[in-house]
C-alpha cells in the first residue's frame, strides 16, 4: 500500500510540474498571408516555430522549395481558408528561408533565423496598417454581389 501512495505522490509532483505556467512552453511566429501577400515582408525571429494565417478573402497556400534548381518542395501548408491558421514549421536551422504563395511566387516572405548566435532580436509582428480590407458584404443581410461582365 505504501508503494502505491509513493507512486501517487510522485505522479501528482510531475503533474503539477507539467502544469506550471511556461512549462514546455515555446515562441511561435505568425505571418498572415493574404491575396496582396505576406505581412510582414521579412520575418526576423529565432530558431523557433513559424506559421502561417490566411487574413484574405480567397484560399491561399504557402510552400518552400529547396534552394536548387527545380527544387523539390519543403514545406506546405496546404489549402488554407480565410482565417485558418497552419500547422507549425520548426526553424532549427540558421538561414535565410523563402516561402511563397503557391498561386503567385512573386508574393513570399523571407524568414531569417540567427548564423552565429543561438538568439537575437525578433521582428517578426504583422503591421496591423498593412491588412487587406474585408472583403464586401460580409456579414451584411440582404447583400447583393454582382458578378462583373467583361466587354470583349
Amino acid at each position: 500500500m505504501r508503494r502505491l501512495s509513493g507512486a501517487a505522490g510522485v505522479l501528482a509532483l510531475v503533474a503539477v510540474l507539467l502544469a506550471a505556467p511556461g512549462a514546455g512552453a515555446y515562441t511561435v511566429q505568425t505571418v498572415e498571408v493574404s491575396e496582396g501577400g505576406f505581412n510582414p515582408a521579412v520575418c526576423q525571429m529565432n530558431r523557433e516555430y513559424l506559421r502561417f494565417r490566411n487574413v484574405g478573402s480567397t484560399p491561399r497556400r504557402v510552400v518552400r522549395y529547396a534552394p536548387t534548381p527545380g527544387g523539390e518542395l519543403l514545406f506546405d501548408t496546404g489549402w488554407l481558408a480565410p482565417g485558418e491558421v497552419s500547422r507549425e514549421e520548426y526553424m532549427g536551422f540558421p538561414g535565410t528561408f523563402r516561402f511563397e504563395d503557391f498561386e503567385n511566387p512573386a508574393n513570399y516572405v523571407t524568414v531569417k533565423t540567427p548564423v552565429f548566435s543561438a538568439t537575437w532580436a525578433v521582428e517578426c509582428a504583422p503591421d496591423p496598417s498593412k491588412r487587406p480590407p474585408a472583403p464586401p458584404c460580409t456579414g451584411a443581410a440582404h447583400c447583393l454581389r454582382v458578378p462583373g461582365l467583361a466587354a470583349d
